[in-house]
Parts: structure tokens; sequence; C-alpha cells
């Protein structure tokens, strides 16, 4: 029975789904009884935990074997599949290292961390990234820094994020060897690289040096949305046994087939050299816009401190056109062209192996069309001024709080993140208090039109203070 060679999951849910089995279980749609044009498709699919069908919570076939198969192309020691995004995984990290523990945390990270480190009740310390000279765009964590902040007050962990939005990487094998040294463990949030493992130039800089990380397969592989996977190294100190029962406990009992399904196809599909032939397509693209411009426009390259910069990613810096990233991303979809953000000076396209040729020359057509402005736009990195927390970070969100219009909190401690999102992070961080760069920072993003989280009809909560009596 052990030595038999285990099925894969889209054999074993394909050959139920082909079955005909009379279904009294869930899900009520019963394999096909959905309406809309996804039903016949993808209700066949749809299954629950049957015998056969395998269990995520404590797989013994079909999806361990894609466990396993993710394991072995990213290096790792195991890996989870996820159906919460790599939110799931970020929650699980921080909450598998136990209760009250100190966390270095990068301050660019991803609004999720902060829930994690709320729900574990974990004291931080943070730490700053730092930009490229002359140009300050979305900058990375660097080993020197670690290792001044670990220095100065030790950490049971250090939580990073690489790549971020813009495809800026940290040297994530550098920090680590500043955490074994100091006794760490090294989280990495690296949700937009699960395609780097499979890229030429790229593949050196996956996230495997870390003790856990999680990629969003969703993000650039060729998987539905939510679809995630949480990797642990051989070197992590954690047992697999221990990260699945965190895992049970912030994932759902009713898991998504067709999420996994997703994940297993995806995986395949990587692996067959297409990501070696996007890379190439891209790289010529970036040479036919660096031999034909447009007026006002440029594209990001690596700078310093940047380990590498994801070249896959296209983030065109618009503001020299005289508009904001906003206003360039507005024009863009007016052409047919959808990128995946804007900032003040931006925009982010994701670029993938799925995209038709016919894309890149109608992108390419609708930025010389852009329209021409006045204006004076610049890059704001999300996190304002370096502070101290007043407040730990749960004790922040779960305090008696109030909402406080954006033009009124400077001077107040925040009860929750809030920020521009994309890319989701906060720029008004429970237990912070908010300073007036703060306040300006937030009313600039929402100004330009940017969409925000943590706000809700133009206020954002706050401590409650106590009033004199």
């Amino acid at each position: 029975m052990h030595n038999e060679i285990p099925r894969t999951l889209p054999e074993t849910i394909g050959d139920y789904a082909a079955a005909g089995a009379a279904r009294f279980h869930m899900p009520g749609h019963k394999g096909q009884g959905m309406m809309g044009p996804l039903g016949m498709a993808l209700a066949p699919w749809d299954v629950t935990e049957l015998p056969g069908t395998d269990d995520l919570h404590a797989p013994e076939g079909a999806i361990l074997a894609a466990e396993r198969a993710y394991a072995e192309a990213y290096g790792a020691r195991h890996s989870f599949l996820l159906v919460g995004g790599s939110t799931a995984g970020i929650l699980a990290m921080l909450l598998a290292l136990g209760k009250n523990k100190r966390v270095l945390l990068a301050r660019d990270c991803h609004k999720s961390a902060v829930a994690g480190v709320a729900l574990a009740g974990h004291a931080c310390d943070f730490i700053y990234p730092e930009t490229a000279v002359g140009r300050p765009f979305c900058g990375v964590v660097t080993p020197e820094a670690v290792e001044t902040a670990l220095a100065r007050r030790r950490a049971d962990a250090v939580f990073i994020t690489s790549p971020n939005y813009y495809g800026a990487c940290a040297d994530v094998a550098g920090i680590a060897k500043v955490c074994r040294r100091h006794g760490a463990l090294l989280l990495c949030d690296q949700a937009h690289g699960a395609h780097f493992p499979f890229v030429p130039g790229l593949s050196a800089h996956a996230a495997s040096a870390a003790d856990l990380w999680c990629v969003s397969a969703h993000k650039t592989l060729r998987a539905m949305t939510q679809s995630a996977v949480l990797h642990a190294s051989p070197a992590c100190p954690l047992s697999d046994a221990h990260i699945r029962k965190t895992l049970s406990l912030i994932e759902t009992s009713s898991p998504s087939y067709p999420l996994m399904l997703s994940l297993d196809w995806a995986l395949n599909q990587a692996k067959t050299g297409e990501w070696e032939r996007h890379a190439a397509r891209v790289l010529a693209l970036r040479a036919r816009f660096a031999a034909h411009p447009v007026a006002g426009v440029s594209l990001l390259e690596a700078a310093v401190p940047f380990a590498a910069l994801d070249f896959t990613r296209l983030v065109f810096l618009v503001n020299g056109r005289g508009i904001s990233g906003a206003m360039a991303q507005d024009a863009l979809i007016g052409c047919g062209v959808v990128p995946e953000m804007a900032d003040l000076a931006s925009v982010v396209c994701i670029t993938s192996p799925a995209d038709p040729d016919a894309w890149y020359a109608r992108l390419f057509t609708a930025l010389t069309a852009l329209p021409l402005g006045n204006g004076q736009f610049s890059y704001l990195p999300p996190v304002a001024v370096q502070k101290t927390p007043v407040l730990r970070v749960r004790d922040a969100l779960l305090s008696p709080s109030e909402p406080v219009s954006l033009e009124n909190c400077a001077g107040r401690v925040s009860a929750q993140a809030a920020g521009a999102y994309p890319p989701g992070v906060a720029t008004l961080f429970p237990g912070e208090r908010i300073e007036e760069a703060d306040v300006r920072r937030m009313l600039a993003f929402r100004e330009a039109g940017l969409s925000l989280f943590g706000v809700t009809e133009g206020r954002t909560a706050c401590v409650k203070e106590e009033k004199a009596v």
C-alpha cells in the first residue's frame, strides 16, 4: 500500500466526476445543479472530503502527492496547499511561532501580517525598507539593517516581504544568515514570487533560504484566485505536524477542491518551460520599449539596494507626463488595458505566459496615447515616518475605538491598519500614534483616487480616549 505511486488530484477527482455516482453529500449543487456559465464546467469537480478524495487537513493520498510535488519544485522540506491565499499562509506562519513572541516586522508588510501579529499577541519591533538613491521607490529590507536591529534587541522571528508589489527583491539568503546567527526564524511573504523557481535569473531569489515562506500561485501562475502554498524549509525547526495544526485553526474545514485542483494543474503547467519562453518575451519587450520610448514614461529598473528586480513585472513611471498613476490607469482602462494597480507616480502591470502577444501591442499603443498634464506627482512610500508604537498591535485592535475623520485623526492612536490598497501596506498602523505626515499621505492617496482600506466614509478607527471627569 505504502509503496504505491499516489494518484494525482486531477486523476482522483476526475474519476469521481466521471463516475456518475448518486451524490448524497455536500455541496448542494450535487455536481450538476449550478446556474450560470460555470455550472456544468465546474460543478462536477466541486466535491467534498469523501473516501478516496483525501482531506486537506490530514492528507494521505492525492492532496499529499500534490504537496510533495510543490515541495520538490520549490526546494522545501514540505509544502502545504492553501485555499485562503497567502493571507492564510502569513497568519499560519506567525501563529506557528507560539504566543507572545517578539517579531522584527518589516514595516512594508501586507495588512495580513498585522492581523497575524495581533492574533498571536506578538510584540513588534519594526525594520524599515531602504530605497534607491535618488529614487524613493519601493525599498527593500537589507541584511545590514536586520543585523543592526537584532543586535539592538533579540527577536524570535523576522518577517519580510520579497518581492514587493513592484517586483523589488530583498537579499533573502543574506537576511537568513543574519537571522540564524541571532537565533531568529525568518518568515518571508513571497506572495508575488510564485513564478521565481521557473524563471532564469530569478530562481536564485526564491525564498527557500527562509524557514517559512508563502507564495500566491494565483498571482502569476495559472491558478484560481485564493490558491496559494506555504513552504517549510529543511532547516525550519517547526515540525510539519505543528504547521498543519496551525493551518487548521485559520483555514476552512470545507476547502475548495477546484482551488486545489488548480494548484496541481498550475504547477504542472509551470514546469513545461513556459516561464523560460515568457522571460525571453518580456526581455524583448523591454528592449523594444527602450528603443522606442514614450515621452514622459519610463520602466522601473533594478537599483541598489534591490537584490534583484522581477523583470517580468512591468512598472511604468508615468509622472513624467504630468499625470498620476491613477490618471494613467483610467486612460489605459479606456483603451482596454487593465493594470494590476496604480499609485501616485506609476502603474504596475503583471505579466505571465498566459498573455496573448496581442495584449502587449495594445498596451504599448495605449501608453503612447496617455494624456499629457501639468501636475506634479511623485511616489509616496506608504510609511511616512519612523516611530515607536504606543500600544501592542493586539491591544490597539481590541481596545474600545471610535471612528475619526482622516482630517482630525492626527495625535490619536490608530486602532486599525489603514492605507492604500493595493499594495495593502499600512500607513496607519495599529498601536502607532498618527502624525500629521501620516494624515497628509492618506489624504494625498484619497485625492489621487487610490482605493483605501481601513477607512469608511472618510473615517478610520482610533483608540477611544478616556474623558476627564
